[in-house]
């Protein structure tokens, strides 16, 4: 009866060690109902930006206080977006639902406090990144250069104003018709920051940066 009872023993400590053997997968965490997402949108759901302002890392009291960006309308064509803060008129603008993608007009843009500077219609929210990007003196840079252009660039780490971005992809000015640097930070659900870097002074020049920086939860 026991030599029966070894090649049982033996296949359950084989099977043991193949479950051990699985290469665990993360999984994604489970998303806020309430926070906006790009991928599922409802009506309701909205995300804070904290807005900051710099000369260069010196950081300027601010009177912006922060904005709301929330969803306001949905159709399977579109999605009705409100930009609002405590002083001033809220923004209503829209935004067409594309394969990957979401398509604002110039005209919306122009007029929105978090896309006014990107001068391409197309936010391409499931396009791979090209390039990494990487940060000095306030300006992100590709291989030594100005970072510039709607093709989808990679920003695997940035700490600013204590906030933490991690695996962010970046689109930055297109055309380049203002005497700005300006960068959104985004992933396939959602904008996390949008930034504008203006250089200007009398004798030596001084950086100017305003930021959207998207507040974490419970903030």
């Amino acid at each position: 009866m026991k030599y029966a009872f070894y090649p049982a023993l033996l296949f359950f400590l084989v099977l043991l060690s193949c479950e051990k053997d699985q290469p665990i997968v993360p999984s994604e965490p489970e998303r806020n109902p309430d926070r906006l997402d790009f991928q599922a949108p409802v009506v309701g759901q909205s995300n804070t930006f904290e807005i900051r302002s710099y000369e260069c890392g010196e950081e300027i009291p601010t009177t912006g206080g922060d904005l709301e960006l929330s969803i306001t309308a949905v159709t399977d064509e579109e999605i009705q977006f409100t930009e609002s803060t405590g002083n001033g008129t809220p923004f209503v603008f829209s935004a067409r639902r594309a394969e990957g993608a979401l398509v604002i007009s110039p005209e919306d843009r122009q007029q929105s406090q978090l896309f006014y500077f990107y001068g391409s219609d197309t936010l391409r929210l499931s396009a791979p990144p090209v390039v990494e990007v990487t940060y000095q003196d306030c300006v992100f840079y590709n291989d030594g250069e100005k970072f510039t252009g709607d093709y989808v660039a990679s920003l695997p780490y940035l700490e600013l104003d204590g906030k933490t971005f991690t695996d962010q992809k970046v689109v930055s000015c297109v055309p380049v018709v203002l005497s700005l640097d300006g960068y959104l930070f985004y992933d396939e659900h959602g904008l996390s920051a949008s930034i504008t870097v203006t250089e200007g002074g009398f004798g030596e020049l001084t950086t100017s940066t305003t930021a959207y920086l998207l507040k974490a939860e419970g903030e």
